[in-house]
């Protein structure tokens, strides 16, 4: 970078702000480096003048615009499928110094204003790919705005047709307001009514008695509050996991069930049914879910990994005594291939054997309930920087045979980071076409990104090779070509910074490189 000097300082700092613009729409200075500019060249033509008065300059021409895409897309055979997301990690506006990955015990560290910006983005980029929701724990904080700042979120959702559904803590994970002084905030209630807390096993979550009637009023009427006083399109459901209330009643009600039923069925059952109870009239119209932390596959686990795939030798009661009109949410990611196939086996077959039939998944494997949807889970969080194409494809093909209504993802990361977009256009794509060869997602998808369908699909055959570990020494040459024509576009142009981002990361890929990601304090 240039020396800022005394006489010049005023001009390089305007400059300096410039470039970091360009860069920040870049995502990464380890891509600015492999387009080979410098800064100053990134930043400004070769045509402008060395000395401009700071008044006269005007916003960086070659800067680009956040990669949201507007999809043309056909009625989804999975219509009701979201992105799940948390307030504290959905990074969309990156340049946020509380900004986290993942942890940070439930705490917001950023901005109240970047709530409704990162959640303006996202709810964007969502209605281009087609998705109908978005889930949000912590939905309400009062370190973020609160009611006034959800509001916003959900005003302008539902100028764009998208759902917003808040996480809905009910034995543990907040209650209705996740994070601050309210009613309807589970802290604030168990200060006012230490009784009704749990004898325990959540552990290092404030958790309620299931079972106690103080709970089950308050939960009725804080979901009530909850859609009368926000125009929201769905709630998402949990109870707080696998953790048990151990008191004396809690207890006899869990000796009632049948012999081998996994006791947090019934700590389940004991929070949703209030609160589905008032939902009743919402469950037909709106998407709302309640999350079983389970696969639905009959009989018993093979091996103690795979316990959480299975229900077990007969039915859990809780799935008759609930509304049959609400969606059981399943984590498909316990059910699916450990190691998910090269990108090379749906490169022509959209529908292979190994994926419909291994290990734990059977071809005909089908969910208890009338209504469904899954959640995927299986390395986006610990590794969400990236690709996991493979595993989006076997959920939607494999959830979508089962009858699935829907497929949820993390939507937590921006789209600049190009392994991630690549994930999210997998996702669309395969929800609205599950049964789709990944040539036809290079067609029908990548080709309206890369500005044609002949570049999507020459982008995702040579993807799929890479991943496959199989590029032959053609491909990869004409990789490097094509990437090589958009730098020249890109650095004296100012255009193709999308395509040539995408075939930057590929072919940086193909040479080794790792992208870095350098955000994260946890």
């Amino acid at each position: 970078m240039r020396q800022l000097t005394s006489t010049n300082g005023r001009l390089a700092m305007n400059r300096l702000i410039d470039r970091r613009r360009f860069f920040q729409s870049v995502a990464s200075t380890a891509i600015a480096g492999g387009l080979g500019l410098s800064w100053a060249e990134a930043a400004e033509p070769k045509t402008t003048p060395q000395r401009i008065p700071s008044a006269s300059y005007k916003p960086n021409p070659f800067a680009a615009k956040l990669p949201i895409w507007q999809l043309a897309r056909p009625k989804a055979a999975l219509p009701n499928s979201y992105f799940w997301t948390w307030d504290r990690r959905c990074n969309w506006m990156r340049d946020d110094p509380g900004m986290i990955d993942y942890g940070s015990n439930g705490i917001y560290l950023k901005k109240p204003e970047t709530f409704v910006e990162d959640y303006r983005r996202l709810t964007d980029f969502s209605a281009g790919l087609g998705v109908k929701g978005i889930t949000i724990w912590g939905f309400l904080r009062d370190n973020h705005g609160g009611i006034d700042a959800a509001k916003r979120v959900i005003d302008y959702a539902n100028s764009k047709n998208v759902a917003i559904m808040p996480g809905i803590g009910t034995n543990a994970y907040g209650g209705v307001y996740y994070r601050g002084d309210h009613p309807y905030n589970m802290e604030t209630f168990l200060k006012k009514h230490p009784e009704v807390a749990s004898v325990s096993t959540h552990k290092g979550h404030c958790a309620v008695c299931p079972s106690h009637p103080r709970f089950q009023d308050w939960i009725r009427e804080g979901i009530q509050w909850l859609f009368k006083e926000f125009e929201i399109g769905g709630a998402n459901l949990e109870n707080g996991d696998r953790g048990l209330c151990n008191c004396p009643r809690c207890k006899k009600l869990r000796a009632e069930a049948p012999k081998g039923e996994v006791p947090f069925w019934q700590d389940q059952y004991l929070g949703y049914a209030p609160a589905l109870e008032v939902l009743k009239p919402h469950l037909k119209e709106k998407l709302i879910v309640w999350a079983t932390y389970q696969g639905f596959l009959p009989g018993t686990a093979p091996t103690k990994q795979d316990k959480y795939a299975f229900l077990g030798e007969s039915k859990p009661r809780v799935f008759d005594r609930l509304p049959r009109e609400a969606i059981a949410q399943w984590n498909m990611s316990w059910m699916m291939r450990k190691k998910p196939l090269p990108l090379t086996a749906y490169l022509d077959d959209g529908a292979p054997h190994k994926a419909l039939n291994h290990d734990l998944w059977k071809e005909g494997a089908k969910p208890p309930v009338p209504r469904n949807v899954a959640y995927v889970t299986r390395g986006m969080l610990s590794d969400r920087c990236r690709t996991h194409i493979s595993h989006i494809k076997e959920a939607c093909l494999c959830g979508y045979r089962a009858g699935l209504e829907g497929i949820s993802m993390y939507g937590e990361v921006s789209s600049t980071i190009v392994p991630y977009a690549l994930n999210y256009l997998a996702f669309s794509h395969f929800i609205h076409w599950p049964e789709d060869t990944m040539r036809q997602f290079g067609v029908k998808t990548l080709g309206q990104v890369l500005g044609s369908e002949e570049e999507g699909e020459a982008f995702t055959e040579y993807l799929s090779h890479w991943d496959a570990r199989s590029l032959s020494d053609a491909q990869k040459k004409d990789a490097f070509k094509r990437a090589a024509a958009l730098k020249d576009q890109v650095r004296y142009q100012g255009k193709g910074l999308d395509r040539w981002r995408f075939w930057n990361w590929l072919t940086l890929m193909m040479k080794g490189w790792v992208e870095p990601e350098t955000v994260s304090i946890t």
